[in-house]
């Protein structure tokens, strides 16, 4: 197994929390127990730290990264506790960055058959002090080298883990790890996370062969926030449909009740509302809000609870549920049948965020 390879496969989606804390409380297992995992293109060392104050010693993680290209810097070992009850993975952390962005927390099991599961935080994490993450463990993605042919993660056969740090372009930086542990706890993000919306090329649009669309990047949202612009036209007097989803590879939606977004709007007569939706991966299975938010020339809020959402009648689904860390995309956008001869509008959305 490359690790070369396996960094280049870590595009998975996943979900972080971070909350402050005074200090790391536990003691990490000793250096001996966790090792760097050599990668290509990254410079990286361990040392052990002195927690003080009876905490006990941490793990400092120093890397370096000159390239462009995605890199997972990783240690390898074993979170305390058992993973057998375990619900997710806690860690207590401190990150400093002298150089890049902030990078996503990252999760990848290696079982004894060959298995080789992965998740990657939804949100990057804090640089303002200590702080605690948590990556759920429902939900792993496999790897795309992985050798067993089981449906799911087999805690039976977990055999090492690989906890560690998604870059994306150049980066220098430490990573302090206090307690690393399994959880019995679910996650549960304790903020909104923003997703970004003002990227084109983060949306995809599907349409009536009849209809037209075009997306318009801005910076016009209610305090000049990112937005984007969707404007469409189509035929009246029959069913027509525009639907841009915004991608969501890199963010995962379980333990969040529903995503919320600021919006103006100018729909044809007959149209009573916005689609809002979210579909599945695999089955493109397609949920969306019965209670479609009206057109509105002011501000407003779109408040859209996953627990509400229903199957499309359009839309199959092998289980009949919708299933959060299955989730690809969101669709912003319009259906039905206008009474225009010649029916045109445009939707504006900004600030668009997963809420707790």
């Amino acid at each position: 197994m490359r690790a070369e390879g396996i960094a280049w496969r870590l595009i998975a989606a996943g979900l972080l929390a971070a909350c402050g804390c005074a200090r790391y409380p536990a003691v990490v297992r000793p250096k001996a127990a966790w090792r760097v995992v050599p990668v290509a293109g990254v410079t990286a060392t361990l040392d052990v730290l002195d927690a003080g104050q009876g905490g006990g010693q941490a793990l400092r993680l120093s890397f370096a990264k000159a390239g462009e290209e995605r890199r997972f810097i990783a240690l390898e070992g074993k979170p305390q506790g058992d993973p057998a009850t375990a619900k997710s993975v806690s860690v207590m952390y401190r990150l400093s960055l002298a150089q890049g962005s902030r990078p996503k927390l990252a999760l990848l099991v290696l079982e004894k058959d060959g298995g080789a599961w992965l998740k990657v935080g939804g949100a990057p994490l804090a640089t303002d002090g200590a702080a605690e993450a948590r990556l759920p463990l429902d939900g792993l993605r496999r790897a795309e080298f992985a050798e067993d042919s089981d449906p799911e993660p087999r805690r039976d056969q977990l055999e090492r883990v690989w906890l560690g740090l998604v870059l994306d372009g150049p980066a220098e930086g430490t990573l302090e790890l206090g307690r690393v542990a399994f959880a019995g706890e679910a996650y549960r993000p304790t903020a909104p996370l923003p997703i970004a919306c003002g990227d084109p090329a983060a949306w995809s649009v599907g349409k009536d062969a009849a209809a037209e669309c075009r997306l318009a990047p801005a910076k016009d949202g209610p305090a000049g926030q990112p937005s984007m612009r969707i404007e469409f036209a189509f035929p009246g007097g029959r069913h027509m449909y525009v639907t841009p989803a915004l991608r969501l590879q890199d963010v995962e939606l379980e333990g969040y009740r529903g995503v919320r977004f600021v919006y103006k709007a100018k729909l044809p007569a007959g149209i009573a509302g916005l689609l809002v939706s979210v579909s599945e991966r695999g089955d493109h299975s397609q949920y969306y809000a019965e209670q479609a938010p009206e057109a509105s020339a002011e501000w407003a809020v779109a408040d859209i609870a996953f627990g509400r959402l229903k199957l499309g009648p359009w839309s199959k689904d092998e289980n009949d549920r919708l299933d959060l860390n299955e989730v690809a995309s969101l669709t912003i956008g319009v259906h039905g049948a206008a009474s225009e001869p010649k029916a045109s509008g445009w939707i504006v959305v900004s600030e668009i965020e997963l809420v707790p």
